[in-house]
């Protein structure tokens, strides 16, 4: 699978192009609605799962966008609401069912800043075997547990970096593993490996999308992250699942 590319509407069906990237850069498209498009996009891949999670009380609220922008009043309390840098994690791993994918698209960018940054696994890997190689055996070896408040749908065990028939798997969010008291240990020195080696070491891609661009990502194959940004910025975003259970299935729906 290749890391980067760009799709144009005009281009092959979207469903094979993603397949084979783990990052894709969809450019503007100015014969649809921008909020159609996407959903027809996301629809290609597997079953959109669109919704808005409460960044403080944990509440869905069904088929509406996840708005991703800077609210002063907010800044505190979640990154999606703040303006400063997020670093680099994975979105859906603790959630009990896989979601493989997340893209968003763009309303409106940041006047500074506000890049996306992607670095790919396979990049990680070969860096964490030079620096740390016990650390790279153990993080295969013990699950962590991932969650968030008390969804039930929102919590897994399952190990930081994996392998499977398609290569390299990650699982990280620092703030949804710091419940696993037991390991922290482990997160915090895989927490400091990735800022101390990946973070700040020019490797990155920045991708700073343009009102009606977005962006698709196979989520377990990249780190993705920030930059920080002064403006009104704002992405709307989604996930993509292959297989969902019929309950949470009904929820998004809003059945």
């Amino acid at each position: 699978m290749k890391f980067f590319t760009e799709y144009s509407f005009n281009q092959s069906p979207f469903e094979s192009v993603f397949a084979n990237h783990k990052v894709v850069h969809v450019l503007k498209n100015t014969e649809v609605d921008v909020d159609a498009y996407f959903r027809d996009l996301s629809g290609q891949c597997g079953i959109p799962l669109i919704y808005e999670e409460d960044p403080i009380t944990g509440a869905i609220d069904v088929n509406k966008w996840t708005e991703i922008k800077y609210e002063p009043e907010n800044s505190d309390y979640a990154y999606k609401t703040s303006n400063k840098s997020q670093p680099l994690h994975t979105d859906y791993g603790y959630f009990s069912f896989e979601i493989y994918a997340a893209f968003f698209y763009c309303v409106t960018q940041a006047e500074f800043g506000g890049a996306t940054t992607f670095i790919d696994i396979d990049k990680v890997v070969p860096i964490l075997k030079s620096v740390n190689r016990s650390l790279f055996e153990h993080i295969q070896t013990q699950k962590i547990h991932f969650g968030r408040k008390d969804n039930p749908f929102a919590h897994n065990d399952d190990f930081i970096l994996q392998k499977d028939a398609l290569g390299w798997k990650i699982n990280w969010n620092y703030y949804r593993a710091l419940g696993d008291t037991i390991n922290q240990s482990l997160i915090e020195d895989f927490k400091n490996f990735v800022d101390n080696y990946i973070e700040k070491s020019g490797e990155l891609t920045e991708l700073k999308l343009a009102p009606g661009e977005g962006v698709f990502f196979q989520d377990r194959r990249v780190l993705h992250g920030r930059n920080s940004f002064v403006g009104d910025r704002q992405l709307n975003k989604g996930g993509i699942a292959l297989h969902v259970p019929e309950q949470v299935l009904q929820l998004i729906k809003g059945s």
